[in-house]
Order: C-alpha cells, then structure tokens, then sequence
C-alpha cells in the first residue's frame, strides 16, 4: 500500500538529509584519508546523487511544484525551487566530471580542491533547498484533497526512495 503523503515526505527528506549532512565529511576525507577510502566515499555520494537525488529532483518538478503552482494560482511561485534544482543538476555533472578525471584513484592536489568546492557548493544549496521543499510539502499536505495527497506520494515514491 502507498504511504500518505506526509509519510513519505518526512521518510524520504530524513534519507536525503542523512546523505547530504555527510557530503562535508566526505570532502574533508579528501584531505586526510588514504586516497583509494576518498574515492570510495566520492563513489557512494555520486551514487546518491545520481540514483536518489537527481530521481528526487525529477519527481518534485513533475508531480509537487505543478501542484503549488495550482494552489498558488500559477504565479510561477516555483520557478526559483526550478533555478535551484538547475544548479544541483549543474553541480552534479561537475562532479562527475572531476571525480572521472581522478587518474587511477591519485588525487593531486589541485583535483582535491577542486572536488570539494563543488561538494561544499552542493552541500549549502541542498541543506537550503531541502529545508524550503520541506515548508512547501507542509503547505501541499494541508491544502490538498485525500485524492491529490494520494496521487503526490505515490509520485514521490521515485527509484531510491527506499534505499539506505
């Protein structure tokens, strides 16, 4: 059975915030740890930005900002939620193309500043964009039908929601 909007939200917010509160960690290991345990840490955050995060951004855009619009009366109430999901995209890609540069798991110096200032650029974008999604799924849960609430959250039930 399909988890209530409100259940799904928090559930899904909570495993989202786990990974993103980690990513400064991961950006410090770059300087103190074995480079071979840095990529490895570099691998599992780009798999959750790429599996989870990136579907999460999607799924937002496609089912939750369409209906705050509605319940805003199209006053393109979204677009700066829409600008800053263009930035992550944008910083995800920069990552990836960093990380596919690392030269059989060598970090030179000048990658390993480079890797982090796009983590730590991730890392306050998405602390800040996660905490307003967050007020505007409070506003959708109060001002929608049963119906529509159904219909969001099994929308938000993307690839990597229920994974760790």
């Amino acid at each position: 059975m399909t988890q209530t909007l409100p259940q799904v939200a928090h559930e899904h917010h909570e495993r989202l915030l786990h990974h993103v509160n980690r990513m400064p960690e991961v950006a410090d290991a770059l300087l103190t740890a074995k480079a071979d345990e840095a990529v490895k840490a570099l691998d599992e955050m780009s798999a959750f930005l790429t599996g989870t995060l990136i579907p999460h951004v999607d799924a937002a855009e496609h089912t939750l900002y369409p209906e705050l619009e509605r319940m805003f009366q199209n006053r393109h109430s979204m677009a700066p939620m829409r600008r800053e999901h263009g930035e992550v995209r944008r910083l995800v890609a920069a990552l990836a193309t960093q990380t596919a540069e690392i030269d059989a798991g060598r970090l030179t110096l000048g990658k390993t500043l480079a890797i982090r200032r796009v983590v730590f650029q991730l890392y306050a974008l998405l602390k800040v964009h996660l905490a307003e999604e967050e007020a505007y799924l409070r506003i959708v849960e109060h001002g929608v039908t049963t119906d529509v609430a159904d219909m969001l959250a099994a929308a938000m039930e993307h690839p990597g929601t229920h994974t760790a």
